[in-house]
Order: C-alpha cells, then structure tokens, then sequence
C-alpha cells in the first residue's frame, strides 16, 4: 500500500468505506433487500479495487516518469520567462523592483541610488522598421550594455542566476540600474556621473539592421533612497520623474529635486483645499461696473470670484482657474458661476435696470457636452432672453479652440448669448476671428496705460485699437482703469466704456442695490428712464 500516492490512496480508502457500508446496510435489512444487492455491492469493490491496481500496473511499467533534472529545468525556463524581458532577455520591472527592495531592506543605513536611463532618439525607430526589427536593435543595445556593467560589483545584481545581469528593463525604453552608496562617503554625484559615463560608454558608435544605421544617445534620471525616501516605487518614479525634467531641459544627467515633492505635496493639498472650496460653494462673488464715461450711465457688470486660499490677500479666478482645472471642479464653479449671472440679471431686471452681465470661461469650460443646455435651463428658470448674458473668452482661448469647441459657441450664439472677447491684441487672426464670429464685445487690458510721456508704446497700441473697434462698430471696454491717470489717457483717446477700481473694485452681490441707489444719487442723469 505504500506504492501509491496520497491522493490514489485516499480515493480507494473512500470506495472502500462506501463499499462497506453498503455491505453493513445489506446485511441489516437483508430481510428487506433482494439478494442481488448483495451481490452488486461486492462487486463494485471488487472491480474497484482491480482498476486501481490495473492503473498502478500500466503506469509504472510503460510511464517512465521524469527526472529531476528535467523537472528543474522546466521550472527554470518558466521563471526565465516571468521574470526576464523577452526581447532584451534583462530582468523586468517587477523583478528588478523586488531584488531593489530587498538590498534596501537589507540592512539600516542603506543608501542606493537609482539610475534610470532611455534611449532618447529610438522613437522613431518603430514607425520605421516596425516593432519587431526595432526589438532587435534595442536587443543590440541591452547586451552592449550589460557587458559594460557585468563586472561593476557596486551595482545591483538582478539576475537569479549566478552570471550577474546589472540592468533592469522598466516600461517603454526605461532601464534601471541601482548604485550602492552606502560606503561612499564623499564625493557621491561624482561617482553616480561615472556610472552614467560609463553606460554611455558602452553604447556602440553605430547600430545597424540591414540598411538602418542609427547612434543611440542616452539621457540619465538620478534618485537617492533616503534623499527620496526608503518606498522602491517612489524613489524610481523620482528616477524617472528626473529623467522627464532632464529631457525637458536638455540635459544628459539631471539629478532629482526634493524641493519638488514638497512642491507638489503643497500643491495637492491646494488643490484639495480649492475643491472643497468649490464644493462647499465657499468662494466669494463680486460685480464690476462697466460705465459709459459720456454720462456714467451702466452698460453691465462682469462677474467676478475670489477665493481666499489662506483667509488673508483674495486670489482672482486667473491666478486659480488651472489649479481647479487639475481638481476636476472647474465645470462646477463654472455652473456655479453661470448660476450667479442669471440671479444678478434676475435682480438687476427687477430694478427695471436691463444690462448684461458677463462670465469668464476657460477653454475647458467649452468641452462640457452639457454646457449650452445647463444656460438654457437657467434661462428657463429666470425667463430670462439670452442677450443678457455675455460669455468672455480670451483671445488665446479663441484662437486655440478646436472645432468641438467652436461648435459649442455656434450654439451659445444661437441662443442669442453675447460674445466678447477679453484682452484683445488686435492681432492679425483675433481680426479675422472677430469679422467672422460676429463677437458683440472687446476688452482691452489698460493697466499700464499713463497720462503722460513713458508707455508710448501701450498709448500708441491702445489708440489703435480703439479706431480700430470704432470702425467696425464694435464696443470697446478699457478694463483695469484703476488710476485716474489711466481713466484720462484713455478718453483722450475717444475710449467711452471703463471698468476698474476706478468705478468700483467690486461690489458684493447683496449689496447691489444698495450700491446702484448711491450711483444713481451721485449720477441721477444715469438713472433709466
């Protein structure tokens, strides 16, 4: 019985136990059961027992089972293959990741430096040859390298075998080596140069594949562990994140900087805090006058926000409107915006007052599938005629916006909604832009205009616009008019429509009205009819 295996021995034990306790339930109730229950029973052991023994038989003599020798070389090839890049034959990622984390682990005090590196002119390559030639030469490449590093005892080594593999394939063309620091005291970028050196020096002069020739040229990522702290994944992200930086800045070595974590950690924290702002629709709102300066008459309002990031000095939607972009809540402070307008419209129509009020949109803002439907809603809601509301984009937005986005103006302007046009340069495309887009407003940006002789640059420029608008007959509004230097170099000019502190730096929307009824006391030939 010792002959078979554990798992036959078991299957037998159970057929023989159900064997017997059919016999035990015949012989209880053989008054009751026909013989030839009996009968079936021990038969069924009895053939069952045959079968096993007759399988026994046939597998030990013609089954020759296989050697260790074999099964170890199957368990080899196959560990080959999960943990090695088929087509550099270097160790993958999660290979290189899991020895990295042991060396580090392995004592206190461990200070590796990881090396990541890529072929920086190799892209083309695949449209050209095609991914299978591209592998071959990229093949080239590994083995030149791994050659010039397989005796550098200071870096890691990834291979599970004892022939030393000192580079590790990361995603796309990212390699890795790790260098151990954890005995050099001084001099430690000097040594991590070499090491990149080196690399580079293995690179052969030129790889051929048939008629291809091509030069690799390699650019180096550098992360220390503690400097980048002791987590494997992060400290190769920095890695790579000071490999991107480098390319960026074209540099061959560029070291990572920790001032960037910190930066970044500050900058999410930013975000978070700016999103649950939005959220909470804890943002402050304000209205700027715009005024006619022949008889200080209202033309409209545009809508501001600020947003107290630290409780102190108010940011304006400029300086955070990419920072709720990357929170993924600019749509809805945009809605929240919009939302605003129409309760301003609402009230200002209440006065008998019938002005437009105008929103800043971002080019994001023009991708929401749902953006025109939402202004309708809310122009349902107030019953309220689209010609109120005035949409302002910048000149760049409009410039760079692709079709999707000037579909969706298409439609804002189908509803009747007012277009103007913020910071305008007057440029050749804004022009083009402006005679075939029908925009009812321009915004000019006066805050550095003077009254007297220096800036006459920005005199001559803002001069020329104004004729220019005139002629086309398109409303002007000179924004930012905080001095009242600036307010008189620009009606010198014959500009008639301000904005700025000038007027007013912004006025809450709660106290609205109590602001209108003070313009109207100081301007009572302002007041509509």
């Amino acid at each position: 019985m010792s002959s078979f295996n554990v798992r036959q021995f078991f299957l037998l034990a159970v057929i023989i136990v159900v064997s017997a306790l059919s016999l035990l339930f015949a012989q209880l109730y053989r008054d009751q059961l026909p013989v030839s229950y009996i009968a079936i029973a021990a038969y069924v052991i009895t053939v069952s027992i045959a079968i096993m023994l007759c399988w026994r038989l046939t597998k030990q003599l013609f089954i020759t089972p296989k050697s260790a020798e074999e099964e170890q070389s199957i368990s080899a090839d196959e560990l080959f293959s999960y943990t090695h890049d088929p087509a550099t034959n270097l160790p993958t990622a999660q290979q290189a990741l899991k020895v990295f984390e042991q060396a580090l682990k392995s004592s206190q005090g461990k200070r590796l430096a990881a090396i990541t590196f890529k072929p920086i002119n190799f892209q083309h390559v695949n449209s050209l040859l095609g991914h299978h030639n591209s592998d071959l030469l990229l093949l080239q490449l590994a083995y030149c390298l791994q050659q010039k590093m397989v005796n550098n005892t200071l870096l890691l080594n990834f291979s599970t075998d004892n022939a030393p593999i000192r580079i590790a394939r990361l995603q796309s063309l990212n390699f890795l080596v790790v260098f151990d620091l954890t005995n050099i005291k001084d001099d430690e970028k000097n040594f991590l140069d070499e090491v990149c050196k080196q690399l580079t020096s293995g690179v052969p002069d030129a790889m051929s594949f048939k008629s291809f020739s091509l030069n690799f040229e390699l650019a180096f990522g550098v992360a220390i562990s503690d400097e980048s702290g002791h987590n494997v994944n992060e400290v190769i992200s920095y890695a790579e994140d000071a490999l991107l930086n480098g390319l960026k800045s074209q540099q061959v070595i560029n070291y990572f900087d920790k001032d960037i974590v910190r930066n970044t950690h500050k900058q999410l924290a930013r975000m978070e805090q700016l999103s649950d702002d939005i959220v909470n629709e804890s943002l402050s709102w304000y209205l700027q006058p715009q005024v006619n300066v022949n008889d200080n008459s209202i033309i409209g309002f545009q809508l501001k926000v600020h947003w107290y990031e630290h409780g102190d000095k108010p940011l304006e939607l400029i300086d955070f409107a990419n920072l709720a972009e990357y929170s993924g809540e600019v749509y809805l402070l945009t809605k929240q915006m919009l939302q605003q307008a129409f309760t301003t419209l609402f009230a200002l129509q209440q006065r008998g007052l019938y002005q437009t009020v105008s929103v800043s949109l971002s080019s994001k803002n023009l991708f929401e599938a749902d953006l025109v439907d939402f202004i309708e809603q809310q122009m349902t809601k107030y019953s309220m005629a689209g010609k109120y509301l005035m949409i302002e984009l910048t000149e760049d937005v409009i410039l760079s916006a692709g079709q999707r986005a000037k579909e969706t103006i298409d439609q804002l302007k189908s509803l009747d909604i007012t277009i103007a046009i913020a910071d305008f340069s007057g440029s050749y495309e804004s022009l083009r832009y402006i005679r075939k887009m029908a925009i009812q407003q321009v915004k000019i940006n006066c805050q550095q205009l003077t009254n007297d002789s220096e800036n006459r640059v920005d005199k001559a420029i803002t001069n020329a616009l104004i004729t220019l608008t005139r002629s086309m007959k398109i409303p002007l509004i000179g924004t930012h008019i905080d001095k009242h230097d600036a307010a008189k170099a620009y009606i010198a000019m014959g500009g008639k429509f301000i904005q700025g502190d000038i007027i007013n730096a912004g006025v809450v929307p709660d106290e609205l009205d109590i602001w209108l009824n003070k313009w109207f006391i100081q301007h009572p030939s302002a007041q509509p009819s």
